[in-house]
């Protein structure tokens, strides 16, 4: 039967029945994309992680440099050893931090708007 022949009350029935559908729909879409993201941040913890370490043995291994600096070659040693814990820090942090989801479930919120955005055309047509 066309919307222009139904009664308010069966118009508004179909509606929340559509938005009852419509509601389950997106929690199942929510749900996937929110299982996404947390993957994404355990795989940018892990980096975030590594990165942290590696600056605890650089800042570790720059004590070490300023306590053995009246030794040339040993400090020297030292002082390329913290060089190179703090690059590899650097790097881990940034491939985490690159990693980190920037916006929460952006699919979910833009279908939501469409979604929003429909309701309100339909609420519109059954009002005319």
């Amino acid at each position: 039967m066309p919307e222009k022949e139904l009664s308010t009350n069966e118009l508004v029935r179909r509606a929340m029945s559509e938005a009852r559908l419509l509601a389950k729909a997106e929690l199942l879409h929510a749900k996937v994309e929110l299982a996404q993201e947390v993957r994404a941040a355990r795989a940018s913890g892990v980096f975030l992680g590594g990165g942290a370490a590696f600056a605890l043995v650089a800042l570790a291994m720059l004590f070490v440099a300023g306590a053995a600096a009246l030794e040339l070659p040993l400090w020297a040693a030292a002082l390329i050893g913290a060089g190179v814990a703090l690059v590899l820090a650097a790097l881990f942090a940034a491939i985490g931090w690159a990693k980190l989801p920037k916006k929460p479930l952006r699919h979910t919120q833009a279908r939501l708007a469409m979604d929003l955005e429909e309701i309100r055309q339909h609420i519109e047509l059954a009002r005319h």
